[in-house]
């Protein structure tokens, strides 16, 4: 008997594996392709569509582009599979599915574990069925060495702004669509109307409150499917065992990440949390506690929502639309980068900082649009997961020129 089985090997999975090899335990990790090895944010989301970001700022070959992106890929992927091999974590490949709450089958095989993990995480909504040729989801992108020039991107959501963001970096004519009445649904409507009206003087059109039946699709090359993802949890045999989804399909857990079987935990895009890489790894190391009998309760403070889109949008704690619908008491501190020198230095002129705080200076949400938000958002994420006051912050001396230097300055100011 294995002490821990993971079905899945992407983020959450591999994090396991890896707190696993930490406490010796005896592990196999199931994952149904060697290919799909990394998960979602190794092949086709997170490591990808970064790269490709990075890359077109200054190289327009998308076919280099693509032969780079293959090298990175599998770098990352030999490299950690080495690593989980040689530290003896076994790695089966094939389909899962449940037995019962301690047996797994896997190619006619059966595996019995005391402990197990549910890491398959998610899969394309289904907004209209693709044809694998005009119609494509928005990460088969990645298997592609050319691309046309008019895209229409369906979704205006994290995965839609980015793929339009280096999509318009490669001079391709990109029009998004979102069925909400703002991009990014999710973030408060005054700061996802600024990042919208800076996306537009860069060139990419934006429909919101649309839908794809109001488009003619022979007007464009391609239609990208950027619609949000869904839990990967179909033929795992779920219902069968009597673990308990919701509505969505989404596995639900308690603040241990236990599901309502004692001995079988879930992680990463398969619960209801968000969707982030790093969510899943860290509801992966708390996974591990608890099966080594810790008992550590999942914390979300300070983690943040980052949008890697041209430019960046970052979020921490609440913004100043849940406030209001909290009947929270707060003041606003905001800037605008433009008039801090290391703003010019480093072409982010139209940087934005947005805090919520209480009447005590302790920091109750951060939003940042800037060509480097999802770095700049983990200084306040720090503060709020640690209840640090603005003081704190506004005593520190960071480096010059430095676009961190501008948030003691501004709180100084």
């Amino acid at each position: 008997m294995y002490e821990l089985a993971i079905i899945g090997a992407g983020a959450g999975g591999i994090e396991a594996a890896k707190e696993a090899i930490k406490n010796n335990l005896k592990t196999i990790l199931i994952e149904e392709f060697p290919l799909n090895f990394g998960g979602t944010c190794l092949n086709k989301g997170c490591i990808p569509t970064k790269l490709y970001l990075q890359l077109t700022k200054h190289n327009h070959n998308l076919e280099n582009i693509f032969l780079r992106k293959n090298q990175v890929v599998d770098s990352i992927r030999k490299e950690v599979f080495s690593y989980l091999d040689r530290k003896g974590v076994e790695i089966l490949w094939g389909k899962a599915q449940l037995s019962d709450k301690h047996t797994i089958k896997i190619n006619k095989k059966e595996i019995v574990a005391e402990n197990i993990i549910i890491a398959t995480g998610s899969i394309p909504k289904k907004i209209i069925k693709p044809d694998g040729k005009k119609i494509i989801f928005a990460e088969d992108i990645f298997n592609l060495s050319s691309l046309p020039t008019n895209i229409l991107i369906v979704g205006g959501g994290s995965i839609g702004l980015e793929f339009a963001s280096f999509l318009n970096n490669l001079s391709k004519k990109v029009v998004v669509i979102e069925k909400e009445k703002q991009i990014l649904p999710n973030f408060e409507r005054k700061v996802s109307q600024r990042l919208r009206a800076i996306l537009e003087k860069s060139g990419i059109v934006i429909k919101t409150s649309t839908t794809l039946d109001e488009f003619n699709l022979e007007k464009f090359d391609i239609v990208l499917l950027a619609g949000g993802r869904t839990p990967n949890t179909e033929n795992l045999n779920l219902g069968e065992i009597g673990l308990k989804t919701d509505s969505n399909g989404r596995i639900e857990t308690n603040e241990y990440m236990q599901t309502n079987i004692d001995n079988i935990f879930a992680c990463g895009d398969v619960t209801s949390h968000k969707m982030y890489a790093y969510v899943a790894e860290y509801q992966a190391r708390v996974i591990l506690k608890n099966i080594l009998g810790q008992r550590e309760a999942i914390n979300y403070e300070g983690i943040s929502e980052c949008i890697f889109s041209i430019p960046q949008i970052a979020k921490v704690g609440i913004d100043e639309d849940e406030a209001k619908k909290a009947n929270l008491s707060y003041q606003i501190i905001r800037t605008n980068f433009r008039k801090f020198s290391s703003s010019h230095v480093y072409q982010d002129e139209d940087g934005f900082i947005k805090l919520l705080i209480d009447s005590k200076g302790k920091i109750l949400g951060a939003t940042i649009i800037s060509n480097y938000a999802c770095e700049l958002i983990s200084i306040f994420s720090l503060a709020i997961r640690n209840h640090l006051i603005i003081d704190k912050i506004k005593n520190c001396v960071f480096t010059h020129p430095t676009l961190s230097e501008i948030i003691p300055s501004f709180l100084r100011s």
